[in-house]
C-alpha cells in the first residue's frame, strides 16, 4: 500500500469512529431542550416559545418573533435583562463572569439571579431555541 493509501485509509477509519453530524446535532438539541426544562423557560415563554400568557408567571415575550440574534440571546439568558423580569440564568453571572461589559462584581439591584445553567447549557439552549423556535 502506498503512503497516500495508508493516510486515506486512516482518515476513513477515523471518520467511521466519529459520531455522525446528525447524531451530534440531535444530542445538542436534546441538551438544549434539557436546559429549557431545567430553567423552566416555558413558564414565562410558553411551551413552544410562543410567549407567555401571564397568570402565575410573567408573560414573557414570544421567542418565535424575537428580533434578537444568537449572540444577544446568549447574553440575555446568561446575564438577564436588568429592569425586566428576565433573570440571569448563568451560574456566576456578574460575580465571576462579566456581563454587558461591566466589571465583575455585584449584579444590578433590579436583577434577579437564578444561577442554574452552565455556559455550555446556555449555548445548547440557544442552539435549541434557534432550531425549534426563533423565526418558526
Amino acid at each position: 500500500m502506498t503512503k497516500a493509501g495508508t493516510i486515506a485509509l486512516g482518515a476513513v477509519t477515523l471518520l467511521a469512529l466519529m459520531p455522525s453530524a446528525h447524531a451530534q446535532d440531535a444530542a445538542r438539541l436534546a441538551a438544549g431542550e434539557a436546559a429549557w426544562n431545567k430553567a423552566a423557560c416555558l413558564q414565562c415563554h410558553g411551551s413552544a416559545g410562543e410567549g407567555g400568557s401571564g397568570g402565575e408567571f410573567p408573560a414573557g415575550p414570544s421567542l418565535r418573533t424575537t428580533q434578537l440574534n444568537r449572540a444577544l440571546l446568549v447574553d440575555t439568558i446568561r446575564c438577564g435583562r436588568p429592569g425586566t423580569q428576565m433573570p440571569a440564568w448563568l451560574d456566576g453571572a456578574y460575580t465571576e463572569i462579566s456581563c454587558y461589559g461591566l466589571p465583575k462584581g455585584p449584579p444590578p439591584a433590579q436583577l434577579d439571579l437564578t444561577p442554574v445553567l452552565s455556559g455550555d447549557e446556555v449555548d445548547a439552549l440557544v442552539d435549541y431555541m434557534m432550531a425549534k423556535m426563533v423565526g418558526k
